[in-house]
């Protein structure tokens, strides 16, 4: 099913980001990016077997990763994925998306974080706790 066609282009984009502002978000915490914590999220959008429209995110957010996705500002990186859940809940209620569609959403949103941050060498670290709990407020 092409889930896209449900989505402008600019609406597309900022879901498929939405899974590399996460990773970014949580390795930017602590001021080290380390390349240990970029590879979770690759294992996570690979092995995704689930929900079909989460399953057409993360495809796309594989073949179109732009290098400028990952140098973003942590702000404007927890904007898009605010907007992102925002506009994922907007079509659960009209039913263009199954209602749990949200949830497993954000649950795999979520589990790029955590993976991201146990990536990191030093293991979890105080900020990238703070960075997951402050997701988890938003998805709630």
């Amino acid at each position: 099913m092409d889930h896209r066609s449900y989505f402008s282009k600019e609406e597309w984009d900022l879901l498929r980001a939405a899974p590399f502002n996460v990773q970014v978000l949580v390795s930017q915490a602590d001021d080290e990016r380390e390349l240990d914590e970029i590879g979770p999220i690759l294992d996570i959008l690979m092995s995704y077997d689930g929900d079909s429209f989460i399953n057409e995110v993360f495809k796309d957010s594989l073949e179109a990763t732009e290098e400028t996705r990952l140098l973003k500002d942590a702000r404007e990186a927890l904007g898009e994925v605010t907007s992102a859940v925002h506009l994922i809940k907007q079509k659960t209620t009209d039913g263009s998306l199954g209602e749990n569609t949200l949830d497993l959403f954000c649950e795999q949103l979520l589990n790029i974080a955590e993976q991201t941050a146990t990536a990191d060498l030093e293991g979890l670290e105080a900020q990238e706790e703070s960075i997951i709990k402050l997701l988890k407020s938003k998805f709630a």
